[in-house]
Parts: C-alpha cells; sequence; structure tokens
C-alpha cells in the first residue's frame, strides 16, 4: 500500500498545481521558524531539482543560524529524526534532507486533497 500511495505522490508531483501547492505548504511550515522564501516562490511550480535546491540552501541556513529551530522545523513538517543518519550517510546531507522535506510536505497536500473533499 505505501508503495502505491508514493507512486501516486510521484505522480502527483508532475502536475504544476500540485507542485505550487506543496511550494505553499513549504513556505508555511518554513515560515513558522522565521525562514522566508523568494516572493516569486509560490507563483510557479519549479522543478524538483530547483527545488531541492531551494528547500536544500534554507536547511543549511537554518541549521547554521539555529539548531533548535532545526529540530522544530523537522518536527514541524513531522520529520523523525531517526532518518537523520541514513540521511547523513548521503554524499549531500542537505539535498538529501530537502529531498525528504519536499516529499512529506507533498503527502501533506496529497492527503488534504484526498480527505477534504
Amino acid at each position: 500500500m505505501l508503495i502505491t500511495n508514493l507512486e501516486i505522490l510521484n505522480q502527483e508531483l508532475k502536475s504544476d498545481d500540485f507542485v505550487l501547492k506543496t511550494q505553499s505548504q513549504i513556505v508555511k511550515d518554513f515560515g513558522t521558524v522565521g525562514i522566508d522564501f523568494p516572493s516569486d516562490f509560490q507563483s510557479f511550480a519549479l522543478a524538483l531539482d530547483q527545488l531541492i535546491e531551494e528547500v536544500s540552501n534554507r536547511l543549511k541556513e537554518l541549521q547554521s543560524s539555529s539548531s533548535s529551530s532545526f529540530s522544530q522545523l523537522l518536527y514541524q513538517i513531522d520529520i523523525p529524526e531517526s532518518i537523520l543518519p541514513d540521511v547523513s550517510q548521503s554524499d549531500d546531507f542537505y539535498s538529501s534532507l530537502a529531498e525528504v522535506v519536499i516529499k512529506r510536505e507533498a503527502y501533506k497536500v496529497f492527503l488534504r486533497s484526498k480527505f477534504s473533499s
């Protein structure tokens, strides 16, 4: 069942409307810890690699300024800290974590669209 949801989620991420909703969710959650995105971030859908770069840069910025806010953000987005050791094994920690964050935020958007109808 989880694989089916992941496949559906990956398919949804090909839709500009869904990506924009995901970007809005990212802005909302990052805003709770004082991290802003460019004003046009919610105006056009980014390709996944661009989105990973934007989120990765904000994660770096946040962790270098406040480790407690970094942990708070992971909690807000519902990223279990137990995944950090696995993510830290990758060549680029921030890009790998950004991808996890984007998928989790997209999953929130997906669930909201499924259950709010």
